[in-house]
């Protein structure tokens, strides 16, 4: 079967997908899955075995451009695809499988798709974390009523490579000493974004232990690493390496791979990390573990309790983010040192 499968805009939500593929892969090895995706998650793609095949969604994300889209129905329309699995819960994501006549579009039901979609996922409630409404895409819905109904779920599972000597040089980067990553970023907002001085105090006595820091992150992360450098001592900086913007993605991807241990935000880069199967602590602000955990049997998640928490919103609505506060560095260390041993 050609399956085309639209895939989530969001860096975490492609990773977590990867149980999806596993699981159709499994029901049928000569499945030909092939992933409808924003240009900057390729690299990643090509890391997914058992994705044989990637076309841009050429679509920014909210945009609707009905007209394009109908184009874009033609366009895909002559791969004869069998089976369409619309992953984001959008109207508009599913208009190019319905433009393109695939004969078996499946979703969940988001923003009333009953005529885009013919395989309907109605109740969400049934399957309550993320990766749950992924996997039960790989079957139709009139087999799969709850999460209870789903086979294991295989976790999601990165292929990485051996950092190149050329680009540890051009980073000035050692793996002489074991590394911690941090994942310090989070385009969602600053209700995920755990207090710079926080990371900065963990890192230190990481280094202070004989380990070195990586700093991940995109360019929009470059000042968060930078505000956590700036409170490290002087004598230490040498062994905290700030990479935040100056790699692709598959070289941060690698380079991660690396790692004794992490500390991330509920972030894509705490996907990748578990994906990577790196132990980590990660830390949840205003969203929760029983959503969107780190898929991965080494990660321990540390959430508030604070009376707000869960709230799901981007910035604190009392201004004071209580739910990241809460949690201390001595918290983090005792985490680290629980999975950095283990």
């Amino acid at each position: 079967m050609k399956i085309l499968v639209v895939a989530p805009s969001w860096l975490g939500d492609l990773i977590m997908s990867h149980s999806l593929y596993q699981l159709l892969k499994a029901a049928d090895p000569h499945h030909d899955i092939t992933l409808y995706a924003p240009r900057y998650q390729q690299p990643i793609i090509a890391r997914i075995p058992e994705v044989a095949h990637f076309i841009e969604n050429p679509f920014a994300h909210g945009t609707l451009a009905l007209k394009r889209r109908f184009n874009e129905g033609r366009r895909l329309k002559q791969e004869h695809f069998d089976l369409a699995i619309v992953l984001p819960n959008s109207f508009k994501s599913a208009l190019p499988p319905f433009f393109a006549g695939i004969a078996l579009r499946r979703g969940f039901k988001g923003e009333s798709r009953f005529v885009l979609l013919n395989e309907i996922y109605r109740h969400k409630e049934n399957f309550p974390r993320m990766v749950e409404r992924y996997a039960a895409l790989a079957f139709s819905p009139a087999t799969i009523h709850s999460a209870s109904d789903l086979p294991p779920i295989p976790q999601p599972k990165l292929q990485a490579l051996p950092p190149e000597p050329a680009l540890l040089a051009k980073l000035q980067l050692s793996l002489e000493r074991p590394l911690l990553a941090l994942g310090c970023g989070a385009n969602y907002g600053p209700a995920k974004l755990w207090p710079v001085e926080y990371f900065a105090n963990i890192s230190q006595r990481w280094i202070e232990h004989g380990g070195a820091i990586l700093a991940l992150g995109t360019p929009k992360d470059v000042p968060t690493v930078h505000a956590i450098a700036a409170q490290i001592p002087p004598k230490l900086l040498p062994y905290f390496y700030d990479i935040a913007g100056k790699t692709s993605l598959t070289e941060a991807l690698d380079l991660a791979a690396c790692a004794s241990a992490a500390v991330c935000n509920d972030s894509g880069m705490m996907h990748l990390i578990a994906a990577l199967n790196v132990p980590q602590c990660a830390i949840f602000g205003s969203t929760s573990t029983s959503y969107t955990p780190p898929l991965s049997d080494k990660a321990i998640c540390l959430e508030s309790d604070a009376p707000c928490h869960p709230c799901f919103a981007r910035t604190c609505r009392y201004q004071t983010y209580r739910c990241l506060k809460d949690l201390r560095p001595e918290q983090v260390w005792t985490c680290l040192q629980r999975i950095a041993h283990a």
